[in-house]
């Protein structure tokens, strides 16, 4: 169980602006329409904002969770992350930032599909073996890793400051 706070910590940035607090943020509405950089700054934060609270993983598990909860848990999380995923695409970047948004949904997308291996392992009652796969941090799969660092490159080579960018849904070097 030591290990699956890691997995938590991996999606922290998320949970943080999915609204985990003790007072649940509501799921703000999005801008439509191309955006100017600033709003697209201004939006970015908002479309993780609530779904934390929406699926139920906004609070840490009991030191004795059971397997089946802390595989519960971890489908929780993809449904955060694959959301926030959805919510982003709708976003409309300015042109030059389009390509560095679809990296960076891509690799929200990937990294969700990345958990399945723990739950599927926490399916099994495999707890030793999801934690070593979240303890590790080979739970991001290189092409998660290279869509997110891309992606994150691009965005600072063009100037954007967005909130959690370098910590969301996983931190990468």
């Amino acid at each position: 169980m030591r290990r699956l706070t890691l997995l938590l910590a991996l999606a922290a940035a998320v949970l943080v602006a999915g609204g985990c607090g003790s007072k649940p943020l509501p799921i703000p509405s999005l801008p439509t329409g191309t955006l100017t950089q600033a709003q697209y700054e201004d939006a970015f934060p908002k479309t993780a904002q609530g779904l934390a609270a929406k699926y139920d993983v906004g609070k840490p598990l009991d030191a004795d969770a059971s397997a089946a909860d802390q595989a519960a848990h971890v489908a929780g999380l993809q449904h955060v992350l694959r959301d926030w995923a959805t919510r982003l695409a709708r976003l409309q970047p300015p042109a030059a930032a389009a390509s560095a948004q679809a990296r960076y949904i891509a690799g929200i997308r990937s990294f969700a599909s990345d958990l399945d291996r723990a739950r599927t392992a926490l399916d099994r009652g495999d707890t030793t073996g999801a934690n070593m796969l979240l303890a590790s941090g080979r739970i991001a799969s290189a092409g998660t890793r290279a869509d997110l660092i891309a992606a994150r490159r691009a965005f600072h080579a063009l100037g954007y400051d967005l909130e959690d960018l370098d910590s969301a849904p996983v931190k990468t070097d």
